[in-house]
């Protein structure tokens, strides 16, 4: 270790778009100390990353400091009264100060070895025997300090193996600070809790401050030494988890805390235990490139029930169920709705099995066409799939979107215009304006802000109830499982190791890996260290 001064602060730091632009950051500071790791909350487009950026000396395009300071280890890295020299802050970053983005895979190159890129890091810095020092570290974080995983590429590597080589290379210098962006977004629930349990022990042994930026409050509930809360450019308040659990003073906090999923599972209607499936999986065996990547998975939902699908990343969760809406093909096993095979391909299915079988991706970016606005995205399913005129399927559009909570006037928005949370409700609007029997929702609160995520699943709640669809939720997340289905299946490398009433999923775990899941929700939902 390094024994320089650790962590950092920022003191009254005001940053705005352009001289004279919106406000980004309002008289914001935070302090750091070594060894403590730092929660900063916040909602999409509070100035998290903005802060975090700033700790790093670094404002995003056309962002002006118009007052403030941000130190580390005793050395000004910002200061909107006095230039910080180039020279200086490129070598403070990676030896005084590191960063760990949100996707470590864009942030690796993709064209070099992982233990070339992290040599390079070193070396960069004057680290003589950086090989023997990139064993170490790889070490440090679990990976496997051998010579034959530095070889590898970047994508040769899992999303949790990535992520701890960018935790390896933020460490390879003892920092005083290090700064994480949001680095557990797409991970599955066991992932995220081994990344926390790695940052804490390095923060320890190696003395060195950590601001973790994350949208995900029971994360850091589980994590942090302290938790500061953003909303609007500004900490509304900050303080020790176990205290903002139970006695937040200011409303957004409330309103955060207020957002968590429970520890209760929702419980299954009873007049659905008797009721007859709507959509039977039996023994599917998805296979990609002729290897096997689900082994006779079977389950079956009634009208108006939900079951959840759960399980770690490469689990075979999404792989399932794309073969159910027929947009994986390559199975052997069967689909029936309302006890009808249906085709392993959606374009050999009849319309009427099209429609009846909904899709809604993970991704509310990339799912709707970037260059139709939105109503027209929607009214285009009403009149392939119902047989609408346009009048008519314009019409029906504007419904759906009033149904999950947008306006009318959403319809002539095209996706760029629309935040994360209402992408995601307009892609629910596209696939409920076709009266679906069955809905198949894929991860789709897995990038959304926590109060965004629980407005999308009582939402859920409400349109199933509303319209009595069967709905299958993907998610990695048993917490969140929990408040949607009352049935839940839990896969495991392919394999069904548990599945029954989501209340006693949670209650009397019977297999090891379903007990792992339940202890790592346990260790991250309305707790705090």
């Amino acid at each position: 270790m390094s024994g320089r001064m650790g962590g950092g602060f920022a003191r009254d730091l005001t940053i705005t778009v352009g001289r004279h632009g919106s406000v980004v950051l309002d008289g914001t500071g935070i302090e750091i100390a070594p060894g403590q790791v730092v929660g900063l909350a916040g909602e999409t487009g509070s100035g998290k990353s903005t802060l975090g950026l700033a700790m790093l000396g670094h404002l995003g395009p056309g962002l002006i400091a118009q007052s403030g300071i941000a130190v580390v280890a005793g050395r000004p890295i910002l200061d909107a009264h006095s230039p910080v020299d180039p020279a200086r802050l490129r070598d403070e970053r990676g030896r005084t100060v590191s960063y760990v983005p949100q996707d470590p895979g864009s942030a690796l190159n993709p064209g070099i070895r992982v233990g070339v890129s992290f040599a390079e890091v070193l070396r960069a810095h004057g680290v003589a025997d950086a090989e023997a020092r990139c064993a170490e570290l790889f070490g440090a974080v679990g990976l496997r300090a051998e010579g034959q995983f530095a070889r590898r590429y970047p994508h040769e590597l899992s999303g949790g193996q990535q992520q701890r080589v960018a935790i390896a290379i933020a460490f390879a210098l003892d920092p005083a600070l290090v700064v994480m962006d949001e680095p557990t977004t797409g991970l599955d629930v066991t992932t995220k809790h081994r990344v926390v349990e790695l940052v804490r022990r390095l923060a320890s042994e190696r003395d060195a401050g950590v601001l973790f930026i994350s949208h995900d409050l029971q994360l850091l509930l589980g994590l942090t030494d302290r938790i500061a809360v953003m909303h609007g450019g500004a900490i509304v308040e900050e303080g020790r988890p176990d205290a903002l659990l139970t006695s937040a003073t200011h409303p957004y906090t409330r309103k955060l805390i207020g957002s968590l999923p429970s520890a209760s599972a929702r419980p299954e209607r009873p007049d659905l235990e008797s009721a007859p499936a709507v959509l039977e999986v039996s023994a599917v065996s998805a296979r990609h490139r002729r290897v096997e990547v689900t082994h006779e998975v079977s389950f079956s939902v009634p009208r108006g029930g939900c079951l959840a699908i759960v399980g770690e990343s490469g689990s075979g969760k999404t792989t399932t169920a794309r073969a159910i809406a027929g947009l994986h093909a390559d199975f052997g096993g069967a689909v029936r709705l309302h006890g009808v095979d249906l085709a392993h391909d959606v374009s050999a299915r009849t319309q009427a099995q099209r429609r009846d079988i909904q899709y809604v991706f993970q991704n509310p970016w990339g799912s709707l066409n970037p260059r139709r606005r939105i109503g027209a995205s929607i009214a285009i399913v009403a009149r392939r799939l119902r047989g609408l005129g346009r009048a008519e399927a314009e019409e029906a559009a504007v419904r759906a979107l009033e149904a999950v909570g947008l306006r009318a006037d959403h319809a002539v928005a095209l996706p760029q215009r629309l935040s994360g949370g209402q992408r995601q409700r307009a892609a629910l609007a596209r696939a409920l304006v076709a009266r679906p029997e069955v809905l198949v929702c894929d991860e789709i609160t897995s990038s959304l802000d926590l109060s965004v995520q629980a407005e999308v699943v009582a939402l859920l709640s409400n349109l199933q109830e509303e319209f009595g669809m069967a709905m299958v939720f993907i998610t990695h997340d048993l917490a969140l499982a929990s408040e949607v289905a009352g049935q839940t299946v839990v896969l495991k490398d392919g394999f069904v190791v548990e599945q029954g009433l989501t209340s006693a999923v949670l209650a009397r775990p019977s297999h090891p890996y379903t007990a792992q899941l339940v202890a790592a929700a346990s260790a991250s939902y309305r707790s705090a260290p």
